[in-house]
C-alpha cells in the first residue's frame, strides 16, 4: 500500500472530526433497495426508504433476542438463549445484526454507541489463543476464553471465524469512523502468521494434548466468502479454493463440490447456502472492495454463478419434490444441537449432518435464515412463497426467531439463536438499502501505523498491509 501523505491525511482528519458529533450522524443514509414485489403472496416488509408496519414487527422480534441475551458486563451476547457462549463467528453476526438494527432505527444513537463501545473495549482486552488470535469459543458472561468442555481454558482458532470478524469489523469503522480508532488496536493485537500459512492459505488451529494441530480450513463458500475478510484488511490470502473445482448434476444444473476429502480439511465436506447468502447481503458477490492487482486464487469462479445455482436447485427441489427447501447450518433442540443442512456432503444429496460427519436426515430443517436471505437476495415467486411460511409461524414476539421447521414431521424448531436473528436483521436491511458493506477505503489508526518504517515492537510481525516477514 502506497504510504500516506501527510498533506492528505490531516484534512482528512479534520473531516472525521468535525463529523464525530454524534453516533448516530456517522452513518451514511439508507438507499431505495428493490421493490418490486407481486401483491397478496407475502408479506410486504419495506417500501422505499422505510420499513412497512410488519416488517418493523419482524426486525423488532429479532432484535428482541439481542436484548434478552445480552451480557452488559461484557458487552457480548450468547451464541443461543441462555446458553453463555459464544464464538468469533458469532460475534461478527452480532456487530451485523446491531449496525441492521440501528440502521433501522430499532434501537437508539445512545443504545447502540454504548453496546458498540463496549464490545471494542472488550476486543481490545479480550484473551487471545496462544497471545495471538482470537480462541475459538468464549464465555459471554465472563469475557474468558474457554476450551471444547466449556471450562476456563482455550480450544484453538478457526480462520473462517476470524475471517468473518475482519468483515464486519471493517464494516463498522468504515460506517462509523469513530469507533475506528479502536477497531484498528484490537485487530493489531492479532498475529495472523497462524491464520495463514506460507502458501497464502487460511489455515485453522485445534488444541490438542497442549499443542495445536495446524490445519487447512475450507468448506466450499465459507472460504472464499472469509478470504474477503482478509483481503480487505490487505492480508494476502493465495487461494481460497481448492481446485479444480468438481461439477455435479441437480435436476439438470450444475452444481460444484469440493474435490477434498475430509481427511484432508480435518472435517466433513459440504455444500450448504449460508456463506453464498452472507456474501451476496454484504458485496453482492462483486470484488470491487479488493485491493488494486490482488493475486487471487479464484478468478475463475462467478460466486454470483455459483450461489444463484445453489438458490435455484432449492427451488426446483420444491417443483419436482414438493419439499419446501432452505438450506443452511441450524441448532435443533435434540443432540447433536447444531446440524449442517446441506445440498451435497460426503457424496450424498441433501444430507442434513453433524458438525462431526454424521448422518442425520431426521433433522433435516427449513430454515428461517435460509428463508429471509433468499427473498432477500431473490425476488421471485418461490423466494415470497417461502417467506410467507416463516411469516406465519416461525417467531416468537417476546422471544425471537425461531430456527425454521423440522421436514420430516413439521414440528417447529422453537430454538432462538443469534445466528438467525441476525441473519433475519441483515436481509431486512438489505433488502432496504442493496449491498450491505460499502468501503471508502479512508484511512485510519492502522495506516499510520503499518506505514512506518518500523513498526512499533508491541505489536505482533504478520500484520494487515505488510509483507510476511518470517
Amino acid at each position: 500500500m502506497t504510504r500516506l501523505a501527510h498533506t492528505t491525511v490531516f484534512p482528512l482528519l479534520a473531516f472525521l472530526l468535525l463529523t464525530t458529533a454524534g453516533c448516530g450522524a456517522l452513518y451514511r443514509g439508507i438507499d431505495c433497495g428493490d421493490q418490486q414485489h407481486e401483491p397478496g403472496d407475502a408479506p410486504q416488509l419495506v417500501a422505499c426508504h422505510d420499513l412497512t408496519e410488519q416488517g418493523r414487527l419482524f426486525s423488532e422480534v429479532a432484535w428482541t433476542y439481542f436484548e434478552n441475551n445480552y451480557h452488559p458486563n461484557t458487552g457480548l451476547v450468547n451464541a443461543a438463549e441462555n446458553y453463555p457462549y459464544t464464538s468469533i463467528g458469532e460475534i461478527a453476526a452480532y456487530l451485523s445484526a446491531l449496525m441492521a438494527a440501528h440502521q433501522m432505527e430499532i434501537i437508539d444513537d445512545r443504545n447502540f454507541c454504548q453496546r458498540t463501545g463496549k464490545l471494542i473495549e472488550w476486543l481490545n482486552a479480550m484473551e487471545l489463543y496462544a497471545g495471538d488470535l482470537p480462541n475459538l469459543i468464549y464465555n459471554t458472561s465472563t469475557g474468558r476464553m474457554v476450551g471444547f468442555d466449556m471450562q476456563p481454558g482455550s480450544a484453538g482458532f478457526s480462520s473462517i471465524d476470524i475471517g468473518r470478524l475482519l468483515i464486519w469489523l471493517k464494516a463498522l469503522k468504515e460506517e462509523y469512523p469513530l469507533f475506528a480508532e479502536g477497531v484498528d488496536r484490537a485487530v493489531l493485537r492479532w498475529n495472523f502468521c497462524m491464520a495463514i500459512n506460507k502458501n497464502g492459505q487460511l489455515q485453522s488451529g485445534l488444541k490438542a494434548e497442549g499443542k495445536t494441530d495446524l490445519r487447512v480450513e475450507g468448506r466450499l463458500g465459507w472460504e472464499e466468502y472469509a478470504a474477503r475478510g482478509y483481503e480487505l484488511w490487505g492480508l494476502d490470502v493465495k487461494s481460497s479454493v481448492a481446485a479444480p473445482l468438481r461439477y455435479i448434476s441437480i435436476y439438470d444444473k450444475q452444481i460444484p463440490y469440493d474435490p477434498r476429502t475430509s481427511v484432508e480439511t480435518g472435517g466433513p465436506i459440504y455444500l450448504t447456502g449460508t456463506p453464498f447468502l452472507l456474501e451476496g447481503l454484504e458485496f453482492d458477490w462483486n470484488t470491487g472492495s479488493l485491493p488494486k492487482g490482488h493475486d487471487r486464487g479464484d478468478d475463475a469462479l462467478d460466486r454470483r454463478d455459483i450461489a444463484k445455482s445453489v438458490y435455484m436447485v432449492q427451488e426446483e427441489r420444491y417443483r419436482r419434490e414438493g419439499i419446501m427447501t432452505a438450506r443452511s447450518e441450524n441448532g435443533v433442540d435434540k443432540p447433536p444441537y447444531a446440524i449442517i443442512g446441506a445440498i451435497t456432503a460426503e457424496g450424498r444429496l441433501w444430507p442434513t449432518i453433524s458438525r462431526t460427519g454424521e448422518m442425520r436426515y431426521d433433522l433435516s430443517v427449513f430454515s428461517t435464515r435460509a428463508i429471509f436471505g433468499m427473498w432477500s437476495l431473490w425476488n421471485t415467486p418461490y423466494s415470497r412463497f417461502i417467506l410467507a411460511a416463516a411469516s406465519c409461524c416461525f417467531f416468537e414476539e417476546g422471544r425471537g426467531w425461531y430456527e425454521g421447521r423440522y421436514e420430516k414431521n413439521w414440528r417447529i424448531v422453537k430454538v432462538v439463536s443469534l445466528e438467525t436473528n441476525a441473519m433475519v436483521l441483515e436481509s431486512i436491511l438489505h433488502k432496504l438499502k442493496g449491498q450491505l458493506i460499502r468501503l471508502n477505503k479512508e484511512p485510519s489508526y492502522i495506516d499510520f501505523y503499518v506505514n512506518k518504517p518500523l513498526p512499533m515492537h508491541d505489536y505482533p510481525h504478520c500484520l494487515p498491509q505488510r509483507k510476511r516477514e518470517d
